[in-house]
């Protein structure tokens, strides 16, 4: 007798909803707003800054209460090494997640002794940040 194969079982789609507050650094308008919509549709906060100084005074006048920095590497005037040095004072523990276009042994011995730093290539796959967002503060 021929058995029909049982059609495949479609998979449960990975829930990526979560909470916290990202503070979320980006130069490039259009990304950050992107990326920005699609983790507060998510459940999450996101505070916005275009450059490492705005993200320096949002990171004081939130310190101890960002659960999250993701940002970019390349900007004008601070970079993203550079505000990470400048702002973990206010960040407490709190994971980074840096993204870019160069790769990242590039830029990782300008991070020396952080740690719970992760990277993420240009382009932004957005079901990627999604997953990488919410893997970040559940180990946290």
């Amino acid at each position: 007798a021929v058995v029909a194969a049982e059609p495949p079982k479609p998979r449960a789609a990975r829930d990526l909803s979560g909470a916290g507050r990202i503070l979320f650094v980006e130069d490039e308008d259009a990304v950050r707003g992107v990326a920005a919509r699609l983790l507060r549709a998510r459940g999450y906060e996101v505070l916005e800054a275009s450059d490492g100084e705005e993200a320096l005074v949002i990171a004081e006048e939130n310190a101890g209460k960002i659960d999250l920095l993701i940002s970019d590497v390349i900007m004008p005037g601070i970079d993203g090494p550079t505000l990470l040095k400048k702002a973990r004072g206010y960040l407490g523990n709190a994971p980074v997640m840096f993204i870019s276009g160069y790769a990242e042994a590039e830029f990782s011995d300008l991070l020396e002794g952080e740690t719970g730093v992760t990277f993420l290539p240009k382009p932004i796959d957005i079901k990627t940040l999604a997953e990488r967002v919410k893997q970040q503060l559940q180990a946290a």
